[in-house]
């Protein structure tokens, strides 16, 4: 029996709404309906029926509800009604996915296209913070922005062949040091599942997924303490991971060995997998039990920070 994950109703017809929809969608997750004061004038929308509240709790209501409005004031009336009538709702699409934030810092983006949030007060606590970053694609304005902004020295990996022949060519930061390795749970060479189109220049990965082919190559992998180990760390103040699925075997197996960080930026990559929200809640959970907070929550992207750092 296919193990996917619970079908949801998405509470707005607007643009949040449609967006919600379509990261929904992509993780794999089955959309009910919509619901929306509006019923009465549109009716479908995305292909989905639009309901009012009273008729999606009657036909749904054992589906989680998920807001998808930009409207503080009125997002609050929506789930105070939603609470009225006793069923399961989420305030956004990431509360839905991974849960919400843990703890409230004060954070600083760091990065342009997809950038992550920091905590500010660790960034400028030391005069060279250390920071290996796995995955850099064609973007490293992250890893870029953490050397002359704020001093730290950062070891950057990614294995795909473009991305090496990119970083050639690059003019890399005397503090910014680039190694054609990937991130796993185990040392040696892995077949990575090339992508499907000429457009899709880095979405290689371990995992057989819609936008891979079946054509692989081979390539470089290492655990995170065998790196740290070669280049003379045991400690780490910034972990960053966009590893396309691989974050799944690489995380519990850093977190088993020991290897300690202060902060962790995560991207997710959960939509190759129909159990794609048990897997995310599920990352959340171990880091959660490791002693990681959640202090930025975004629908693929997240940052932790260790509790130690908040006790401080």
């Amino acid at each position: 029996m296919l193990n996917r994950n619970q079908s949801v109703v998405i509470y707005g017809v607007n643009l949040r709404g449609a967006k919600n929809f379509e990261m929904l969608t992509e993780q794999n997750v089955h959309v009910e309906a919509f619901c929306d004061k509006v019923a009465d004038q549109v009716t479908l929308f995305k292909g989905c029926e639009v309901l009012n509240m009273e008729e999606a709790v009657r036909s749904h209501g054992q589906s989680p509800f998920v807001i998808s409005m930009d409207d503080e004031e009125e997002k609050n009336r929506v789930a105070e009604a939603l609470e009225s009538h006793g069923v399961e709702y989420y305030r956004n699409l990431p509360a839905f996915l991974q849960g919400e934030k843990d703890v409230e810092v004060d954070l600083v983006s760091c990065g342009e296209g997809m950038p992550f949030r920091l905590a500010e007060r660790l960034l400028k606590k030391k005069a060279e913070p250390v920071c290996f970053s796995f995955g850099v694609g064609f973007d490293y304005t992250f890893e870029k922005e953490l050397t002359e902004k704020y001093g730290a020295v950062v070891y950057a990996f990614d294995p795909t062949p473009e991305v090496i022949e990119y970083m050639k060519k690059s003019d890399i930061l005397a503090k910014l040091h680039y190694f054609p390795f990937g991130l796993s749970d185990q040392d040696g060479r892995k077949a990575f599942h090339c992508p499907n189109s000429d457009r899709a220049y880095t979405d290689y990965s371990e995992y057989f997924a819609a936008w891979t082919s079946e054509k692989t190559i081979t390539v470089e992998m290492y655990r995170l303490a065998t790196l740290m180990d070669r280049y003379g760390y045991d400690h780490l103040d910034i972990l960053k991971m966009d590893v396309e699925g691989s974050e799944f075997l690489a995380l519990p197996e850093i977190l088993e060995s020991g290897v300690k960080f202060d902060q962790l930026c995560l991207e997710t990559h959960a939509r190759m997998f129909p159990d794609s929200v048990e897997k995310i809640r599920g990352i959340k959970k171990l880091l959660n039990d490791n002693g990681y907070l959640m202090i930025s929550n975004g629908a693929t992207e997240q940052t932790y920070i260790h509790k130690n750092m908040i006790e401080e």
